[in-house]
This record gives structure tokens, C-alpha cells and sequence, in this order.
């Protein structure tokens, strides 16, 4: 899982490369804390700019994929 999102929160809980990173985001007003999630995870507003959120979305599925073993990297194919 690389991405959550549902109807009681307004935006899209995303994994992030650490937990330094997470602070940070939310330190610059561009995320929150992901309830629920590990301090890595922020959330990010659905109201958020249309590139930093695509940017986000990507990043975390990059980090998410590369955790995969390989075979799995291999049936799944590249990003």
C-alpha cells in the first residue's frame, strides 16, 4: 500500500523516505500527520497543488516498489 484515502479525511495519507522527511512536510505547512500510520506517513490535503500531490503520490509509490522483492518488481513492471 503506497497511498490511503476515505470519506472521514480530506486528503490522501502518503509514505514518505523517513521520518526526517515527514517532520519537515509538516513543519512547511504542506502536510499533516497520517492518523493511524507510522511517523513516516503524512497526509496530504486533496486541495493541495496539483503538482506537489501528483510529485507526493509518485514518491511514495517509488518508496513503496523498491521495497518489493524483485519478482515481485518483475511481475509488476516498471513505474
Amino acid at each position: 500500500m503506497f497511498a490511503c484515502f476515505g470519506d472521514r479525511i480530506d486528503g490522501v495519507c502518503l509514505k514518505t523516505d523517513s521520518v526526517e522527511t515527514a517532520a519537515m512536510l509538516i513543519d512547511a505547512g504542506a502536510a499533516t500527520k497520517a492518523p493511524y500510520f507510522h511517523k513516516s506517513w503524512v497526509l496530504v490535503p486533496f486541495d493541495s497543488a496539483k503538482d506537489e500531490l501528483r510529485h507526493r503520490i509518485g514518491v511514495s509509490y517509488d518508496i513503496i516498489y523498491r521495497a518489493l522483492p524483485k519478482k515481485m518488481r518483475d511481475q509488476i513492471g516498471a513505474a
